[in-house]
Parts: structure tokens; C-alpha cells; sequence
């Protein structure tokens, strides 16, 4: 959300293209290396918006169509994004 909320871009959810059973998803905690002194890079608006500079500098490079996922680890998950209509990734310049 903070993403869009810098950018102006609306969120676009898609559905999960892995088909995994609940057990199967994730619980981290980084509290016992936090424990010993770690001081993790969280993605705050500082970084966020060295990363949008590095990413302006290189902006040419950039194909919009290579980005979305365009792979489904099944035949339920690519029926259920068929029906997504493909949109024109358009990037901004400055005016």
C-alpha cells in the first residue's frame, strides 16, 4: 500500500499462481537474530525512494511485458487468472 500511496498507482491483486496447503505457509520471525544485534532494512519511504531513483536512472532498460506473471503451476490456477484482462504497464515520466 505504501507503494501506491507514493506513486499513484492502484494495487493490482492477482491470484496466488502457487497451489499450497496452509500448512505449508510461512511463520518467520527475525526476533532472535534482532536478539543479537541485527538491525533489519525495512522498506520505509527513505528506501523506497533511493530504489525509485535507481529504477528512473535505468527506466529505458525495462520491458513492461516481461513483468507479470505469466505462469501457473496448474491448470485450476491459470483458469482462474484467464479471465484477467491484460493491461498496458505504462511508466511515468517526469513532465
Amino acid at each position: 500500500q505504501m507503494v501506491a500511496d507514493q506513486t499513484g498507482v492502484e494495487v493490482n491483486f492477482l491470484p496466488n499462481p502457487r497451489q499450497e496447503a496452509a500448512e505449508n505457509e510461512l511463520d518467520v520471525s527475525n526476533e532472535k537474530f534482532c536478539n543479537l544485534g541485527l538491525d533489519p532494512i525495512t522498506l520505509d519511504t527513505g528506501l523506497f525512494d533511493e530504489v525509485t531513483e535507481v529504477v528512473k536512472k535505468f527506466k529505458e532498460r525495462c520491458n513492461p511485458q516481461k513483468i507479470l506473471p505469466a505462469s501457473f503451476w496448474n491448470k485450476k490456477r491459470a483458469e482462474e487468472c484467464a479471465s484477467l484482462e491484460e493491461v498496458e504497464v505504462e511508466l511515468k515520466t517526469d513532465a
